[in-house]
């Protein structure tokens, strides 16, 4: 899988420059037709800056180049999470218990016929988060997950 590739060619110069890989899109769907875009999420304690995203965007597109995972043209894009943050891995939903998110999920979740959900995250035990919705609990694998984003309380 090319998102499992990129990872394995970037995370660790993420890290080494001192920051946290928070995650990878990528976006076939470019309004140039043939290209596409790669977008990769960092995150630090402090927050990020545009020089932090400069610096990472300079040192992903050297190793982008020389080992070349991506045919064809592509735009790199990279950028902080955001308050609205995606959530892309179970380690990091459980980072974020207590904080309300928006879920859709991959398939109908049977006991709901519902694939989508919003709610607080209640917990996360392996691969298995708890969601606490107006509808009661909602339990799922994070392996069915299409998209999670962090609601902002502002």
């Amino acid at each position: 899988m090319l998102i499992e590739e990129l990872k394995a060619l970037i995370e660790p110069e993420v890290e080494a420059l001192g920051f946290i890989l928070w995650g990878i899109e990528v976006d076939g769907s470019s309004t140039h037709a043939g290209s596409m875009t790669l977008r990769i999420f960092i995150d630090y304690e402090e927050g990020i800056s545009v020089d932090d995203c400069q610096e990472v965007s300079h040192a992903v597109s050297a190793i982008l180049d020389v080992e070349d995972p991506i045919s064809g043209a592509y735009t790199l894009e990279v950028s902080s999470p955001g308050v609205n943050r995606r959530v892309f891995s179970a380690i990091q939903a459980k980072s974020l218990v207590g904080f309300i998110v928006k879920v859709e999920l991959t398939h109908l979740l049977d006991q709901l016929n519902r694939k989508k959900f919003k709610g607080t995250i209640k917990g996360v035990e392996g691969d298995f988060v708890t969601l606490s919705t107006d509808e009661g609990e909602v339990k799922f694998d994070f392996s069915s997950v299409d998209k999670m984003r962090v609601v902002p309380n502002f």
